[in-house]
């Protein structure tokens, strides 16, 4: 006697391995990190001290790659166990696909860049997002802050678009 089962997926449903795999961030682009703790005196120039995420864009020295620079910086401060960490994903039908996460730090330094190159089909069409994480500790406390940039339109994949 044999048993068989039979999976069965409802539309628009999405499977384990297909879920949304974004996080809700609610700063695009640029996120300043939190002074309110960190006992820093006079605050930097708004725009100075934060995470900083650029568009992702086809890479335009790496044939058949899109690339997205994140970076955690504060100008004028030097931060201890500065870090960065940015994660990359595709639109696809039900939500983000996670594609690549890289990470630089930590360090002590007044600015840390990553650069997340992710590995795309020639001529495939995606919308692309990534997210950007930083922390490190500045005057004896901790700071962190996250960001996110995406694309609204798809774009191609190609030789050194």
């Amino acid at each position: 006697m044999s048993a068989c089962l039979m999976l069965i997926s409802a539309p628009g449903v999405a499977l384990a391995n297909e879920a949304d795999e974004s996080a809700n961030l609610d700063a695009r682009s640029m996120s300043e990190y939190d002074f309110s703790a960190a006992g820093v005196g006079p605050r930097p120039a708004s725009g100075n001290c934060g995470v900083r995420v650029d568009m992702p864009h086809p890479s335009r020295t790496t044939n058949d790659q899109i690339h997205t620079r994140v970076e955690s910086f504060c100008q004028g401060n030097t931060i201890v166990d500065n870090k960065i960490t940015g994660k990359s994903y595709r639109s696809r039908w039900y939500g983000w696909q996670h594609m690549r996460t890289k990470s630089n730090g930590p360090r002590t330094a007044w600015r840390v860049r990553v650069t997340v190159d992710v590995n795309c089909d020639r001529g495939s069409r995606h919308r692309w997002r990534t997210e950007g994480y930083g922390s490190g500790v500045l005057n004896g406390q901790p700071v962190s802050a996250s960001a996110y940039e995406q694309n609204d339109s798809e774009i191609t994949c190609g030789a050194n678009n």
